[in-house]
């Protein structure tokens, strides 16, 4: 049994014990603000927002920017008072309608309210209004808004606050009215932004933050952006055509779509059988047929099935062998060839008139000559322009050269369906080349070529209507069976006319001008060959060289210092005029010069003027009913038409003239 002493000795320890717990209970009540002598955490922050003039400002809008639940709104005399702030210093936005948002830092004090120095904010240059989401999409999202002034603007946005991302406006470009197209977002996401923008020359403002939400891709009701830059190219394979375009970077982005027509106004057909996926911006389409011109678009599908419009159309023609009937329309035009064209045996090409073909420089089939692009016809070419706009050929560049391209070629087309009439060829080497083969030629004008015209291995060919210019050499004409040229004028090139080996050649109403090496090189081999009305200017050179087999030469004028050489053969050379008024020499040199080996043989009658009696006749005689008379009337004299020879008045009778004997002016100038 414990003694009382003991007893009382435990009472005590224990309630020492006691009051030592409630000591610290009390003191951590207090410290947990238990009591109501504990300060809080929180502070508050009070002062003034001011104009730049010293005057308070109303309505302006003062919030804690770490909790903008924590604000306060300013009074008529600028006085705002924010409280439940976190301890420490803090940063505070202010806001105010056009204002300048503009941050400031102020120490905050648990328990109490820290005066605030007043705080100066700038007016706007310019205020934002009607600023709205107009739409979104998937991947996009559509900004539209206004401004008080003319601004050209950035959109920053971004997952957070922080932003990050950039669409801009185009530079350069200031506007009151403003929309702009945010893209490559993804999809159900929630985006942040605003809008900072400035006027010319001046600081960048910014609007209010705000945001929009994107939507899920298969709740998405708008379609991609069309694919742009849409274009259609060889790959070197015959019968094959290549089309790409840029890529497509919307992210529920399913694939893309191709479609072809025949006309560019025409209907458009799916050509790719599905999709071509992403990241797949090319497709081959092997289904053309040589010959023919496709028009190519392109749309985008994503992965809600919205399909895109489309954006260009690109075009192409398809080169390689013609097998059937293919029509070249004015509605297509222009074709643009990029490789040879090769009319098969069976193959017709039509070709409307107004027409324009115009040729690549390179063969993108590296197929035929000299890598050059040509058109070849075995089979039928039926153009025929008639009266209407003439049907153009030509070098697909600016400031050609001669030989761009090789020509147009028939060899061994025994179709009398050949026909090109109303035509413009230029740049070629040689525009037209026969070959065995029928063709109505006629009313063409060949331009910067090597060669205008050749002809070769021919029965019955006819050259009508045929004008050069700027060509090395205008016909090239051998070994043909009665071939006639008739009606043509040759301007300003080296030869106009070489003849070779042909049985029977006529050459007539033709205008040989300023040439500079020979008019007409005439070598045959028999049958008829006739010179006849023709007109022959240049001040320096030969008019007609007479080689082999020749007739006659008859009712022509020569302007030429050097008019008629013969090598054998004596031909009736009658009723012509010749003389030297262009000659650089200011004198005829040689009028008709004789090689052969029979005596003076006798010519004319014919006038000469303007060459010494020497050298009117060399190595051969005049006829006795030939003249010298300088008196005779030309219509240029008195028109001023460079080159209308043509006798005003019969020359020597009225029954029998010579010189030329035409309708209309041989050629005037434009």
């Amino acid at each position: 049994m414990l003694s009382n002493k003991m007893k009382n000795t435990n009472i005590y320890k224990r309630l020492s014990i006691l009051g030592i717990l409630s000591v610290f209970l009390t003191a951590a009540a207090l410290l947990i603000g238990c009591s109501d002598d504990v300060k809080p955490r929180e502070g508050a922050i009070e002062g003034r927002i001011l104009n730049l003039t010293g005057k308070g400002l109303k309505d302006a809008l003062v919030e804690w920017e770490y909790d903008r639940t924590k604000w306060g709104l300013t009074d008529e005399n600028g006085h705002y008072l924010v409280d439940g702030v976190g301890f420490g210093t803090q940063n505070f936005v202010i806001t105010a309608n056009g204002y300048r948002s503009t941050i400031f830092k102020a120490p905050v004090y648990s328990g109490l309210t820290t005066h605030v120095n007043d705080v100066s904010i700038q007016g706007l240059s310019f205020v934002y209004s009607d600023i709205k989401v107009e739409k979104t999409t998937a991947t996009t999202a559509l900004i539209s808004w206004k401004t008080s002034d003319y601004t050209n603007a950035v959109i920053e946005y971004g997952l957070t606050e922080a932003l990050g991302k950039y669409a801009r406006e185009k530079a350069g470009f200031y506007s009151t009215t403003h929309s702009l197209e945010i893209t490559n977002l993804d999809p159900e996401k929630t985006y942040y932004f605003k809008i900072s923008a400035s006027r010319e020359g001046q600081s960048v403002e910014s609007s209010i933050m705000s945001t929009f939400s994107t939507l899920n891709s298969f709740e998405d009701g708008s379609a991609p952006t069309p694919p742009t830059n849409v274009e259609a190219a060889l790959n070197g394979i015959p019968g094959q055509v290549v089309v790409f375009w840029k890529p497509n970077y919307e992210a529920d982005l399913k694939g893309y779509k191709i479609y072809r027509s025949d006309v560019s106004t025409g209907n458009f057909t799916e050509v790719t059988n599905g999709f071509m996926a992403r990241g797949q911006e090319r497709f081959t389409d092997t289904t053309v047929i040589p010959g023919k011109k496709y028009f190519y678009h392109v749309t985008a599908v994503d992965q809600a099935n919205n399909e895109s419009g489309f954006n260009n159309v690109t075009e192409i023609l398809v080169p390689g062998n013609i097998t059937s009937e293919v029509h070249w329309t004015l509605a297509n035009s222009p074709y643009i060839v990029k490789g040879d064209i090769n009319v098969s045996e069976f193959g017709i090409l039509h070709i409307d008139g107004g027409v324009k073909v115009l040729i690549d420089e390179t063969d993108g089939l590296n197929s035929g000559v000299n890598d050059l692009i040509e058109i070849n016809v075995n089979g039928t070419l039926v153009a025929s322009a008639g009266n209407s706009l003439p049907i153009t050929i030509a070098a697909n560049k600016p400031n050609p050269s001669k030989a761009t391209w090789n020509g147009i070629k028939f060899t061994n087309s025994l179709n009398v369906s050949n026909t090109m009439v109303n035509f413009v060829i230029s740049d070629a080497d040689k525009g037209i080349s026969i070959d065995n083969s029928d063709l109505i030629l006629s009313k063409v004008e060949m331009i910067n070529c090597n060669t205008a015209v050749e002809i070769m291995n021919t029965s019955d060919v006819t050259v009508d209507k045929i004008i050069t210019r700027r060509c090395t050499t205008g016909i090239n004409i051998s070994n043909n069976k009665n071939a006639t040229v008739t009606n043509c004028t040759f301007i300003h090139p080296t030869n106009c006319i070489i003849a070779t080996n042909n049985n029977g050649l006529r050459v007539t109403g033709s205008n040989m001008l300023e040439y500079t090496g020979t008019g007409i090189i005439s070598d045959e081999a028999g049958g008829n060959v006739e010179f006849l009305n023709n007109l022959f200017v240049s001040p320096s050179s030969l008019a007609l060289q007479i080689n082999g087999k020749c007739q006659r030469v008859e009712n022509s004028v020569f302007d030429s210092p050097y008019a008629i050489q013969i090598k054998s053969e004596i031909p009736v050379i009658q009723k012509n005029l010749f003389m030297a008024e262009r000659s650089l020499y200011s004198e005829g040199k040689k009028c008709i010069e004789y090689l052969g080996t029979y005596s003076e043989p006798e010519f004319g009658p014919n006038n000469v003027e303007g060459f010494s009696a020497e050298n009117a006749y060399i190595n051969c005689s005049a006829h006795t009913e030939s003249t010298t008379s300088s008196d005779i009337m030309l219509v240029k004299d008195v028109s001023g038409e460079k080159y209308d020879y043509r006798l005003r008045q019969p020359y020597p009778n009225n029954s029998d003239p010579w010189g030329i004997i035409r309708e209309e002016n041989p050629y005037s100038e434009e």
